[in-house]
Parts: structure tokens; sequence; C-alpha cells
């Protein structure tokens, strides 16, 4: 306890005492079903309107470890071509504390056989800190760095691309463009933390395995300035188009089981789970992700393609 209390204190110290040099979006497994928390364009890219909660619970074992809770809502509008969004996510690990609320608009060029969205976002972040909470030293000694709480609304906005068809995706978004100060403290002149501009790329196809049976592979890559790139590799199997099983490595992190099942012709409910792989396995445990999908608002007379991402 004592070396996980003192790696907590250590990690908001290098947070809020120079640059953030780390991935600071939240992170997903099943990014693949929740693509508007990271790309504007995805927004209405079904031929009805969706709505999403996700819950994330990271490393079980380890007091203070990310916990994430989403929702998002999406779909096109009378006219087709466009479609509106809106997300929530908040984001918390220790005394950190973040959420993002973001309107997405998008419009879809159609083709023979694919479609172009481009999407566009913009809103509110907020970052917080409870740094008065964390004890320090036993002699409880004085330290300017966590004499105040941080509490910082700041304006973002973001972009992306979608490429898509029934049968494969491929996104590429900055969805916070730009690098805003999250902390107005300012120690020997320098503001201490700042948000980073992240960049995303995501890429999937279905192929047939026969009448009942479909593989998916798909792939994330994620970039954050000052920190290395992540690359999710995922490969899934559906059966009869209403179950979905899989298996995810995320470089430098962790290995990913996951499933998911068609409840009823607008529900649909997937779970995965991850160990970490790299040595701080042996002091974090498990991580549970879950994720709830509603569909609705299509016409009766209107065949929908089933789709896998």
């Amino acid at each position: 306890m004592k070396k996980i209390k003192v790696f907590t204190i250590a990690a908001v110290c290098l947070l809020l005492g120079g640059f953030v040099k780390a991935q600071q979006d939240a992170q997903y497994s099943m990014y693949m079903f929740n693509q508007l928390a990271l790309n504007p364009a995805y927004s209405g890219v079904f031929d009805q309107a969706q709505a999403q909660m996700i819950f994330r619970r990271q490393w079980l074992d380890l007091p203070g470890a990310p916990q994430t809770a989403g929702f998002n809502v999406h779909g096109p509008m009378r006219n087709e071509n466009v479609a509106l969004g809106l997300s929530f996510v908040n984001d918390r690990h220790g005394i950190i504390n973040s959420n993002n609320l973001m309107t997405s608009y998008a419009y879809h060029l159609s083709f023979p056989k694919s479609r172009l969205s481009l999407g566009l976002q913009a809103g509110l972040e907020n970052f917080s800190a409870n740094l008065n909470t964390v004890s320090l030293s036993p002699q409880q000694e004085f330290d300017q760095a966590f004499a105040a709480n941080i509490s910082q609304w700041s304006f973002n906005y973001g972009a992306g691309a979608f490429w898509y068809s029934d049968r494969f995706f491929v996104g590429f978004s900055v969805p916070h463009i730009r690098n805003n100060i999250i902390s107005d403290q300012d120690l020997n002149n320098v503001f201490v933390a700042r948000r980073r501009t992240h960049a995303f790329l995501t890429g999937g196809y279905v192929i047939d395995l026969g009448a009942t049976t479909k593989l998916k592979p798909s792939m994330l890559m994620k970039y954050a300035s000052g920190a290395p790139m992540q690359i999710d590799l995922n490969m899934q199997v559906y059966f009869y188009e209403n179950i979905g099983l899989g298996i995810s490595y995320r470089t430098m992190d962790a290995i990913t089981l996951m499933g998911e099942i068609q409840l009823s012709k607008n529900f649909r409910l997937g779970y995965a789970f991850d160990q970490t792989v790299n040595k701080l396995g042996r002091y974090t445990g498990g991580t549970h992700e879950v994720m709830l999908r509603y569909n609705w608002g299509f016409s009766k007379d209107k065949n929908l393609t089933p789709r896998y991402f």
C-alpha cells in the first residue's frame, strides 16, 4: 500500500510539475462501437438514430485507478446527408476528474458502394484536481504545488473524416485541436499542465467465412504529442449476425477478450476484459468495460444492412 501511495503521489507531481507527456483522452477497448467519442464524422453512419452508454473500470486492484463513463447519441436528419451528435465523457483517476461535452456535425457524401463523412465538433472541457486532499508526508510539510485545488473550464473543437460501407470503415480524427492550459497555477512563471493534441486512425473490414459466420479484423492507432504511438489490433468473429467474440492486443499495455450480443432488434450489449501484460500488471488487476447500445427511428419499409462497427 505504501508503494502505491508513493506511486500515486509521484504521478500527480509529474502531471502538475511539468508538461503532460502522456495520452490524456479516455481509453476504450471496444473503440469500434464507440467511435463518436473519437471521431465526430461517425455521426449518422447508421440508417437510424443511436444512443450508447459505456462504462470502464480500469485496474481494479489499484486505488484511485482510472474510471470512465460516457454517453453519446447521434443520427441522420431529414436531409439524410446531414447528421448531428452529442457526446459526454467523464474520466477520473485519483484526485483528477475531467468532463467533456461535445456537439458534432457531419456531412455524408455518397458514392456507388460507400460513403464519406466529414465531421466537426465543438464543446466544453473541464479539468479539476483536488490537490489539497493529498497527504504529502507524515509531517504535512507545505508544498506550493498542492496548496490550492484546480478547476479549469475551456472551449475546444475537433475534426475528422470517416469512409465506410456495410463492409469496411476507415477513419481519421483530431478530436481536440486546441492545446488548452488545464491548470492556472503558475510555478516559476511556467504553466504546469496543458492538454495535448491527440490523433486517431481507425480501420476495419468484414470477411464472410460462410453463410452464418463473419470475421472482422480492425485496428486503432493513437498518437499524442510527447507520448509514444499506441496501436490496438483486434479480431472478432460473428455468428448469425447476433453474437460476436473477439480478442485484442494493445501495444505495451494489455490483451483484451470481448463479446457482444444482439439482445433484441434495438438493443446490443458488449463486454470487454483487459489483462495488463507489462510490468505494471503485477499491481493493477484486470479492467472491465461494459457497453449498451440502443437504435431506433428507422422506417418499417426500409431494409437495414447489419452493421459490425
